[in-house]
């Protein structure tokens, strides 16, 4: 069985990796014709942050854990703002070139292009597995079981597992923070508040599903009605938190239609220029960093019995085994974003705020 399975694993590995050459000759092309000057340039400024915050590591490790989550944060912010504000500065060099260009720079101009274009798919195919390997290694046995051998225990993979995780989170990180960097307040201000009301409407969902003792009936109504009592819950609560969720988002999203309305005469007007651009990065990595916090919070919270005490002891039984396996891969995943404790990413999770306003 297992066996098959690894054949499997390395068939579907062979077709990806075709795949990626494939992908990757294509953007090779598109940079060459692109020209680097005028292509984006934030698979560069991605490593060159997170070479950066590599000095993160060198913190004590005996700092206060929401100290030092302070001081990798002020870290980021900083380097971020001067290698996005340098690579402004000399795009803007490049093309108000009043001389005709030379062969020299025009060769390098195409070939920069073509090493950009392939760095962008390295970069995404990083930025992927250090959020997929760590979990998958200590959180989901069945996979880790299956890449074990071909992966999990390879030295170059222990090599280079304790950056995964920070590379996910520095990557995804700065592409936030570079997206409402060129958004401009207008435009980035609706997009995070949709993003806020949706993240609202999920949450407000779950307190009526699960917790709301008049409103939860729908979730228990919809449980009883299947036989078996730990699918019945399962789907009940599904369910009804689905339901209250679209109930809730479409008061929500009309609440939107209606700032889109108030806001479309200057959404394409940029409105303090780099000051607005500066201001909406600012949010976004402040709306991110929260929104990062509150999965840490909420995984901790699960991995060490919140969720089971939350549901008390009556009500617990034909769910046990669903808690159980539940505070297991959470345990894994706390281990996967918390390991090395030098990184970035466990300074995020064990410096958040929010782990104290889950009642334990």
């Amino acid at each position: 069985m297992l066996s098959d399975l690894l054949i499997s694993s390395q068939t579907t590995m062979g077709i990806i990796i075709a795949a990626a050459c494939v992908f990757g000759v294509a953007l090779i092309l598109y940079g060459v014709f692109k020209k680097f000057n005028q292509m984006g340039w934030l698979p560069w400024q991605i490593l060159v942050i997170f070479s950066a915050m590599l000095v993160t590591r060198a913190l004590p490790q005996t700092m206060d854990p929401t100290a030092r989550l302070g001081v990798a944060c002020a870290i980021f912010i900083i380097v971020t703002a001067l290698v996005i504000g340098a690579g402004d500065a000399i795009r803007h060099a490049m093309l108000i070139r009043v001389r005709p260009a030379n062969l020299f720079f025009g060769v390098c101009n195409r070939l920069l292009g073509a090493i950009t274009g392939v760095l962008g798919l390295f970069v995404v195919v990083v930025a992927v597995a250090g959020l997929a390997l760590p979990i998958c290694e200590y959180a989901v046995p069945p996979v880790q079981e299956i890449l074990g051998p071909i992966v999990f225990d390879t030295a170059a993979y222990q090599a280079v597992s304790p950056y995964l995780f920070d590379f996910f989170l520095v990557s995804f990180l700065v592409s936030a923070v570079h997206a409402g960097y060129r958004a401009g307040f207008a435009r980035g201000l609706l997009t995070i508040l949709m993003c806020v009301f949706a993240i609202i409407s999920f949450v407000i969902a779950i307190v009526f599903a699960v917790a709301v003792p008049g409103l939860r009936n729908l979730s228990t109504g919809i449980g009883n009605s299947i036989p078996n009592r730990t699918i019945g819950m399962a789907v009940g609560y599904l369910v009804a938190t689905f339901i209250w969720f679209i109930l809730i988002f479409t008061v929500f999203a009309l609440l939107g239609w209606l700032i889109h309305l108030l806001i479309r005469k200057v959404r394409y007007v940029r409105p303090l220029g780099i000051v607005g651009g500066i201001i909406m990065a600012v949010v976004v990595f402040a709306l991110v960093l929260v929104i990062f916090s509150g999965v840490g919070a909420v995984v901790s919270w699960i991995s060490t019995g919140g969720l089971r005490s939350a549901i008390g002891e009556t009500e617990l039984e034909g769910l046990e085994s669903i808690i159980q396996t539940l505070e297991e891969y959470t345990a894994g995943i706390a281990r996967a974003f918390s390991s090395p404790m030098s990184s970035f990413g466990a300074a995020l999770y064990n410096g958040n705020v929010l782990t104290g306003l889950f009642p334990s």
